[in-house]
């Protein structure tokens, strides 16, 4: 893994689906959000943090990168990681630009880290990650003293981020997404005072577990997260599989002929605020179960997911601020799956989905289009009828990741036998998903 990341193959042929039975049990690749967020973590740390199997992907190798660029000892053995942290507060880094790539995370989360320690420089990243809002992060950082000047169009990258002491406060945060948390968290740890964060819903809270976990005082409530300052002591972690990479791996099973045997996905990070996905395919019928384990080396539940078949879906409508942010970047695999729906699947709450690496409604919908199946795309969400899905002879996916996996699975549901062009964005979050994909249907890189 390293600074660098898997290659993924840009296109590829697709042959008819394997029969016969599916395998048994499989093992998701790491959590890309708990691996972004812990190399951070490390490095505003007190000593040495170790940290294994973190996600071999494009995001986690440019936070480790930017922290390179910034200084900070990073020593790379495999998947594993071991950083030497500096403090909340310990850099001190002038004049250059550090670049984020095409992470929004690793932007989003450097800025806040940035704002309240030493460090004079610019955050930036690609064209893409250019067009990412920002501004719903830069106000309530300005509210606690952070100097950020905002250099693109609507407060966007790049920002030059002048760091000094922030002060606490209260603060709203008002998005659903749990990233301006996170950054709010992280921004915290070197403020003068308890740090007050309103939100509008509870999502993801990988980075209140990993600061408690590490000694620093966070308490949470629905509407609210309140944090006294501190510095987090270094620490051990092993990161458990990615709840995003077990919700590709359970639609391609249950969109493959092998779907009516059972799938085991072990050692799954099982947090709920993660498990939209499964929660979502559950009401709607699905045959989903899971269990926690021991779930040692980790400040989150991990256990194993269970996935029988034959897929039979209801539809209906999903929705809801707390489930939708429990699985906003499964909707549109979620999507995928649905065409095989005895009635017309209704995605609501989800505006948040119109500012990803792309207005991923609009591209779900133009997916859905192009496979035959009937489709529109709403203010927040989307509505597809339910229909049996026709291949092209060859699809261009569109370059974001969320999209290629909704693809590979329409592909499978269509029954193979086309052109897949553009896979190469899953390299993203899952360089494994070419592999992971010639389990049920026959693969040619062409």
């Amino acid at each position: 893994m390293a600074t660098e990341h898997r290659a993924v193959p840009a296109r590829i042929r697709l042959g008819r689906p394997h029969p016969g039975n599916g395998p048994v049990r499989a093992k998701p690749h790491a959590d890309k959000a708990m691996s972004q967020r812990a190399t951070l973590l490390a490095a505003i740390a007190d000593g040495q943090s170790h940290l294994r199997n973190l996600a071999d992907c494009r995001d986690t190798a440019s936070n480790l990168r930017a922290l390179e660029q910034l200084g900070v000892p990073v020593h790379v053995e495999g998947t594993s990681v071991t950083i030497d942290g500096v403090g909340p507060g310990g850099f001190d880094f002038r004049g250059e630009t550090v670049d984020a790539g095409n992470s929004a995370t690793t932007a989003r989360l450097l800025i806040a880290v940035l704002a309240g320690s030493r460090a004079d420089c610019v955050v930036d990243g690609n064209d893409l990650l250019r067009d990412r809002p920002m501004d719903w992060l830069i106000e309530p950082l300005r509210q606690v003293g952070a100097d950020l000047t905002c250099f693109g169009p609507k407060e966007r990258l790049p920002v030059r981020v002048a760091g000094r002491q922030l002060r606490g406060g209260t603060v709203d945060v008002e998005i659903d997404s749990a990233q301006p948390v996170s950054a709010m968290l992280f921004a915290g740890l070197a403020a003068d005072g308890e740090v007050v964060i309103r939100r509008r819903t509870a999502a993801r809270d990988h980075t209140e577990r990993m600061l408690r976990w590490t000694g620093v005082d966070v308490r949470a409530a629905r509407n609210q997260v309140i944090l006294t300052p501190g510095t987090p002591r270094a620490f051990e972690l092993t990161v458990p599989g990615d709840p995003s990479a077990a919700a590709v791996l359970a639609a391609l099973h249950l969109a493959s002929p092998r779907a009516s045997s059972s799938l085991l996905l072990d050692d799954v990070c099982l947090n709920p605020t993660r498990l939209g996905f499964f929660r979502a395919l559950r009401s709607l019928g699905a045959d989903i179960t899971w269990q926690e384990g021991a779930g040692a080396g980790s400040p989150e539940p991990v256990g194993t997911i269970e996935v029988r078949g034959p897929l039979r879906l209801a539809g209906g409508t999903v929705g809801g601020k707390e489930l939708i942010q429990a699985g906003i970047d499964e909707l549109p695999l979620l999507a995928a799956l649905c065409c095989r729906a005895d009635r017309p699947l209704v995605i609501e709450d989800a505006a948040e989905l119109r500012d990803k690496d792309i207005d991923r409604i609009t591209a779900t919908v133009e997916l859905l289009t192009q496979f035959g199946i009937e489709a529109s795309a709403t203010s927040e969400g989307l509505i597809a009828a339910p229909s049996e899905p026709k291949p092209p002879a060859e699809l261009s996916l569109p370059r974001d990741h969320r999209l290629v996996f909704a693809g590979c699975v329409l592909a499978v549901l269509a029954g193979g036998e086309l052109v897949l062009d553009g896979v190469d964005a899953a390299a993203t979050s899952y360089p494994a998903l070419v592999e992971d994909l010639a389990t049920y249907v026959p693969v040619e890189v062409l």
